[in-house]
């Protein structure tokens, strides 16, 4: 089984980029980490036909207040103020990947879009953010999130129907 996420980085990521957790490019998760035996071309081909759907759009958004994230609320990030298009974005990511036969058993139901603030950088209230691609991540190793590697990107709203 490999582990996936899907996220809108705020800055285009490359195929092939590799990081680790503290390296993370500051991103909005639009899937939370997933496992799945199915490779990632397959995965890719359903991603890449939702960032290039119709109602696909390159999404602007304003950055809100900070909040602590995760078990022990020591994770600081920045609420993002969705006006509807990271959910709508989200619903058609989810369902694709449902389509696929997918068990998307982490899905929160309290979505909160949000960056998480990182040592190399973070955004601020205020801030207006472009989020103008989707990206799909595999997690290395499969039981941890620590390292990363973009195994395919997309930009949102411009057709696409290919992999990454």
């Amino acid at each position: 089984m490999a582990r996936f996420v899907v996220v809108l980085p705020l800055s285009p990521l490359t195929v092939g980029d590799e990081f680790t957790v503290a390296q993370w490019p500051l991103h909005v998760t639009l899937v939370e980490p997933f496992e799945t035996e199915l490779d990632a071309d397959v995965l890719g081909t359903a991603l890449a036909a939702v960032a290039g759907s119709p109602g696909a759009r390159a999404i602007t958004v304003a950055v809100g207040d900070d909040a602590m994230f995760g078990p022990r609320r020591d994770i600081l990030v920045s609420l993002v103020r969705d006006g509807g298009a990271i959910a709508a974005l989200r619903t058609a990511a989810i369902s694709a990947l449902r389509g696929l036969g997918i068990d998307l058993v982490r899905m929160r139901q309290d979505f909160r879009p949000h960056v998480t603030a990182k040592r190399h950088g973070r955004v601020d209230r205020g801030d207006r953010l472009q989020l103008g691609s989707l990206a799909l991540v595999r997690l290395r190793p499969p039981e941890t999130s620590h390292h990363g590697r973009i195994v395919g990107s997309w930009p949102l709203g411009e057709g696409n129907t290919g992999g990454g």
